[in-house]
């Protein structure tokens, strides 16, 4: 698209001259290269390269089987995640010519791809198969910051969608509230099933990176999204409010959008880029 877009140009300020000039001839090869650098990046990262994951499993744990195991969910969680919001913003480019709020699609996208990384099926394995009994609980994992979040967004969605019930002029915004709703329903659902798949018989060392990667799932894996998705909808329930109730539906919408934009901010990656810099005793010691 670059390179279409800079020979237009220069095939536009040149219809008039016999050729191209020196400055014509740069734009294109800027723009290409440009294009060339943007194409690369995007094959690699839906190719799944992700050369930060080692170390961050490095920073994570200390021995090399906990590193292999959290190694692998870093590739596959952050990977869904990339392609997720990347499929949003592409819908959202495509299906309403950018004219919708790119926020709510990438969360969106973002979202969906953290479910798909931690729902996706294995192949059994034939034969007789060995697993623990011990009985796991989303609570068992949960951050008690990730759970406040959660709680509280959702108490401000129903309250939302209670308030907009009672008018007619408002009631489009019950519908963004109740979405809001349905996705943090949908995320204990996905946070249950993470927490109590089954966990073959394991050596301590590996049942402990096991617990660690079940802990980063429902929290900053799937709590997160889900949180800043169902922000999201909020402040589009916010913005529906108007003109009915103009300065409280504007300052509920801006308001939430914002929390839901620094939400996302600091969770891009899981989050946990920060620890490759940082020195630090492995946290699976």
């Amino acid at each position: 698209m670059l390179v279409a877009g800079s020979v237009l140009v220069a095939a536009r300020s040149s219809s008039d001259d016999s050729g191209w000039s020196g400055r014509q001839v740069s734009a294109v090869v800027v723009f290409g290269g440009l294009a060339l650098v943007v194409l690369v990046l995007l094959l690699r990262q839906l190719a799944g390269v992700d050369r930060d994951a080692p170390g961050i499993a490095a920073a994570l744990a200390a021995e090399p089987e906990q590193r292999r195991l959290l190694t692998r969910w870093l590739l596959r969680a952050r990977w869904a995640r990339w392609v997720g919001g990347f499929c949003g913003v592409l819908a959202w480019l495509l299906a309403t010519n950018a004219r919708a709020d790119v926020l709510l699609f990438g969360t969106a996208g973002i979202a969906f791809g953290a479910v798909a990384a931690e729902l996706h099926h294995l192949r059994r394995a034939r034969g007789p198969r060995t697993a623990r009994l011990e009985v796991r609980t989303v609570r068992d994992y949960l951050m008690p910051y990730d759970a406040r979040q959660m709680i509280r967004v959702a108490v401000v969605a129903v309250a939302l969608a209670v308030a907009a019930a009672w008018s007619s002029h408002t009631r489009n915004a019950t519908w963004w509230a109740i979405a809001a709703i349905v996705v943090l329903g949908l995320c204990r659902l996905a946070q249950w099933r993470v927490a109590t798949r089954a966990r073959p018989a394991l050596s301590p060392s590996l049942t402990r990176a096991d617990d660690l990667v079940r802990e980063l799932a429902i929290g900053r894996g799937l709590a997160r999204p889900a949180t800043f998705l169902a922000l999201a909808l909020i402040a589009r329930a916010g913005f529906a409010m108007r003109p009915s109730v103009d300065v409280l539906g504007t300052l509920i919408g801006v308001v939430a959008w914002c929390y839901a934009y620094t939400l996302w901010w600091h969770n891009r990656r899981l989050g946990l880029d920060f620890m490759i810099d940082e020195p630090r005793q492995p946290i699976l010691s």
